[in-house]
């Protein structure tokens, strides 16, 4: 058996894709060949990404706002139209905040299920017509936070991750159908326009890692590849954990 990964010819949508992991993993799938599609909702932060990566005809911006439901479906359809076909999907809700339960109130709540769950099932929604016509695959990327829990004021993002989570095992049931591969994938980390917090959640994980660190975005990047590629053919409804044995229930610091 050749393990060979192999994106050539083929359609990468990353969502949330200007932040460090999402670059990272772009930049991986269009190493391997693939024509990827970069999103983010800040025209300046995709600008700034796609320069960072290099530009070239195999790298496509794809502006414009999750948080807009009624919009999503337009910002899909111009990425595939970008692309030509869709054969991945990556969806990053990984922006991390922190805020105590007495202080959480309607509006950050609904703000960090949009964020980590919503937005992520909308987009997969009106990407499933393409993926349907190559068989494709998703992967969502929460955080560990999700299995494990988090530094004081995380019960809002570990609720959407978790939620995320089983999302994916019933996407990927319902979705069996035609084809379409849906898994997750479950860093020990966490992004966020808050550096503050970013830094909690940080400290959190790597107090906690039995191989004492945080993970590299490399190595979150390769999960994804994993998943998208044949050699994960069987594998579908799965969280793939990448958090260096925090969850395995060894605690140490």
């Amino acid at each position: 058996m050749a393990l060979q990964l192999d994106f050539q010819a083929k359609g990468v949508m990353v969502a949330g894709g200007a932040t460090a992991l999402g670059r990272c993993i772009a930049g991986a799938f269009r190493e391997l060949g693939a024509t990827v599609a970069l999103h983010d909702s800040s025209a300046a932060q995709l600008d700034a990404a796609l320069g960072e990566l290099g530009g070239g005809a195999r790298l496509k911006a794809a502006p414009g706002d999750l948080a807009d439901t009624a919009a999503i479906g337009q910002i899909a359809a111009r990425a595939i139209a970008e692309l030509g076909r869709l054969d991945v999907l990556v969806c990053l809700g990984t922006k991390a905040s922190l805020r105590p339960i007495e202080q959480i109130d309607h509006d950050y709540f609904e703000q960090v299920l949009g964020e980590n769950t919503k937005q992520a099932f909308f987009l997969t929604q009106a990407c499933v017509p393409a993926l349907r016509s190559t068989r494709g695959c998703v992967v969502h990327i929460g955080s560990a936070v999700g299995l494990v829990g988090g530094p004081r004021g995380a019960v809002g993002y570990a609720t959407a991750c978790g939620a995320m989570m089983q999302m994916t095992r019933m996407m990927a049931l319902e979705l069996s159908c035609d084809g379409i591969r849906v898994n997750s994938v479950c860093p020990a980390s966490a992004e966020g326009r808050d550096p503050a917090a970013a830094a909690s959640y940080g400290d959190y994980f790597s107090k906690r890692s039995p191989l004492g660190r945080l993970p590299l975005a490399e190595e979150i990047a390769s999960a994804v590849l994993y998943l998208a590629t044949p050699l994960s053919g069987y594998t579908t409804g799965a969280t793939l954990v990448v958090d260096g044995g925090i969850s395995s229930g060894h605690y140490v610091g």
